[in-house]
C-alpha cells in the first residue's frame, strides 16, 4: 500500500542523510544521496496515491495551496539561517525530521481502536480498516 511505501522511503531517507553526519567519503556520500533521489522518486507517486484517497477532488486543490503558503514560509526561514548552522546539523535535524514522519505515518496507518477511540462515533468494530487506506 502507499502508506506501507510512504514509511520504507521515510526510514529509507533518514538513513541516507544520516551518511554525511558519520562519512566524509565521497563514494558513501554519492551512494546515499543516490538512494535518496531513488526515495524521492517512490515518494511523490506513493503521496499522491494517499491524497487521492484522503481528500475529496473539490478539496485536494485548496488544501495543497494552504500547505504549499507554509511550505513556502518554512523555506524561507530555513534559507535566512541556512549559513549559521553547520552542515552536519543539518542533515541530522533532516534525518530526525524523516523519523518524526516515518512516526506519524506509522500512527495514521493504525486502525482506529489502536488509538483509543472510535470513528464515526457509532461504535466502530475492531474489524474497522486502518485510518489511512488506499
Amino acid at each position: 500500500s502507499p502508506t506501507s511505501c510512504l514509511g520504507g522511503v521515510f526510514a529509507g531517507s533518514a538513513l541516507c542523510l544520516l551518511v554525511p553526519v558519520v562519512s566524509s567519503s565521497y563514494e558513501a556520500l554519492l551512494l546515499a544521496f543516490s538512494a535518496f533521489e531513488c526515495l524521492l522518486g517512490l515518494y511523490w507517486p506513493a503521496i499522491a496515491l494517499v491524497r487521492a484517497g484522503e481528500l475529496d477532488d473539490s478539496q485536494r486543490a485548496s488544501t495543497m495551496a494552504v500547505f504549499r503558503v507554509l511550505l513556502n514560509g518554512l523555506v524561507i526561514a530555513v534559507l535566512l539561517g541556512a549559513g549559521y548552522v553547520p552542515e552536519h546539523a543539518v542533515y541530522a535535524t533532516a534525518s530526525a525530521m524523516l523519523v518524526v514522519c516515518l512516526l506519524g505515518s506509522h500512527v495514521l496507518a493504525m486502525p482506529s481502536d489502536a488509538h483509543g477511540e472510535s470513528r464515526g462515533g457509532s461504535g466502530a468494530s475492531s474489524e474497522e480498516g486502518p485510518i489511512i487506506a488506499v
